[in-house]
C-alpha cells in the first residue's frame, strides 16, 4: 500500500496546480467587457467614422448598421482615461455597409469605460483636431 502514497501525492499536486491555473485565468479577465459589448462598440465606431467621413466630404451619411464578421481580438488590457479605468481592445474584423458589395478587413482599437454601477459600458474616443475633448457614447444594454 505504500507505493500508492506517492501516486496520490502526485495526483493531488496536479489537481492543486490545475485549480491554481484556472483561478488565475479567471481573475485576469474579471471585469472585462463581454463580446456583445465589443460588437456594439465596433458597430458604433464604424457608424461614427462613416458619418465623419461623409461630413468631411459633404456627402449624405450612410444609413443602417454595418454587418460585422470574423472579429479577432488580438490584445486587451486596461488603461486610464481621464482618471478612470478603461479597457483597450485591439484586433481585426471584417465589416460591410448595408447595400455595399465590398467587404473590408480592418484593424480596430476601441476604448471602453464601465458604467458607475458596473451594469453598462461606454465607447470613448480620444481627442482630435476637430473634437479636442474625449467623446463618450453609451452602448445599449439589451442590443
Amino acid at each position: 500500500m505504500l507505493p500508492v502514497l506517492p501516486s496520490l501525492r502526485r495526483l493531488g499536486t496536479w489537481i492543486l496546480g490545475l485549480i491554481l491555473v484556472v483561478s488565475l485565468a479567471a481573475c485576469s479577465n474579471l471585469g472585462q467587457p463581454p463580446r456583445k459589448v465589443l460588437l456594439q462598440a465596433l458597430d458604433l465606431q464604424v457608424q461614427l467614422t462613416q458619418a465623419e467621413l461623409a461630413s468631411a466630404l459633404a456627402l449624405p451619411a450612410p444609413e443602417g448598421h454595418p454587418s460585422l464578421n470574423r472579429v479577432r481580438l488580438e490584445q486587451q488590457g486596461s488603461t486610464e482615461v481621464e482618471g478612470q479605468k478603461a479597457w483597450r481592445l485591439q484586433g481585426r474584423f471584417d465589416w460591410q455597409l448595408p447595400g455595399d458589395p465590398l467587404k473590408v478587413d480592418s484593424g480596430f482599437e476601441v476604448l471602453l469605460l464601465r458604467g458607475d454601477q458596473g451594469q453598462s459600458w461606454r465607447l470613448v474616443r480620444p481627442p482630435t483636431a476637430a473634437a479636442p475633448q474625449w467623446r463618450s457614447y453609451p452602448l445599449v444594454a439589451g442590443a
